[in-house]
């Protein structure tokens, strides 16, 4: 005669067994669920896009109006900004001649503080008018001689990152960057074909150019036929 002795020898009964395992399979079928859920979220979460920037409504800056024959961009007041969930910023921007253009944020060259005169968009022209008369004005007349940019190159070129403007002119003359209208200058003498020769553009800094780069520029532009605008000490050095 046989006797079932697994009880008396501390086994648990089949069915517990059976019931355990079954309790296993659902924490663990839940745990996954969960991982999967915060999988998708986190996905979800990271293919959002975050809402750009703006530049504030008053700002003055230099556009592209996305025609041909505006190298240079053209100027305006920024009188609305939108942030599109999927597209971006968006602008109307309001030029010295009284035209609104609506543009797209990666048609803005470069943006300065909103002045105190602006105290309703029809003064646009009179808020621009100092910045058009820089605009008008060659690189060698916008208070820096071709000569002290190079100094300011030679001091940029110890830096490892790239510069703001105020930051490279600043040790030629703190007073050339004091105001929003003379950072406008040092942006057009720093994005001249004078100011390329030492510096490149990288949003809205600029990165000292390497010796032998700015030896070629240096010499492409002082073989140029309007080399005569920067004087004979600066091309003969």
């Amino acid at each position: 005669m046989f006797v079932f002795v697994g009880a008396s020898l501390g086994f648990a009964p089949l069915v517990s067994i059976s019931t355990r395992t079954s309790s296993y399979s659902l924490h663990r079928s839940a745990v996954e669920y969960s991982l999967r859920r915060s999988a998708v979220f986190l996905k979800e979460a990271s293919d959002e896009a975050e809402p750009p920037s703006l530049h504030g409504v008053g700002s003055i800056c230099e556009f592209d109006e996305g025609k041909q024959g505006h190298a240079r961009g053209l100027l305006g007041v920024i009188i609305k900004a939108e942030s599109k969930a999927k597209g971006g910023a968006r602008y109307e921007v309001l030029d010295v001649d009284g035209r609104t253009h609506p543009i797209k944020a990666a048609q803005v060259r470069a943006t300065f503080a909103a002045s105190k005169k602006l105290k309703d968009p029809l003064d646009a022209p009179l808020v621009l008018a100092d910045y058009v008369s820089v605009a008008e004005k060659a690189p060698t007349e916008l208070g820096v001689e071709p000569e002290m940019l190079e100094v300011a190159w030679e001091l940029a070129s110890e830096a490892d990152a790239p510069l703001s403007a105020k930051q490279i002119l600043g040790v030629i003359d703190e007073a050339l960057c004091a105001s929003p209208v003379q950072l406008f200058a040092a942006y057009r003498l720093l994005t001249s074909e004078v100011g390329r020769v030492f510096f490149k553009a990288i949003g809205d800094k600029y990165k000292a150019k390497a010796a032998k780069a700015v030896a070629a520029s240096k010499s492409a532009l002082c073989s140029a036929a309007d080399a005569d605008a920067y004087g004979d000490e600066f091309c003969l050095v």
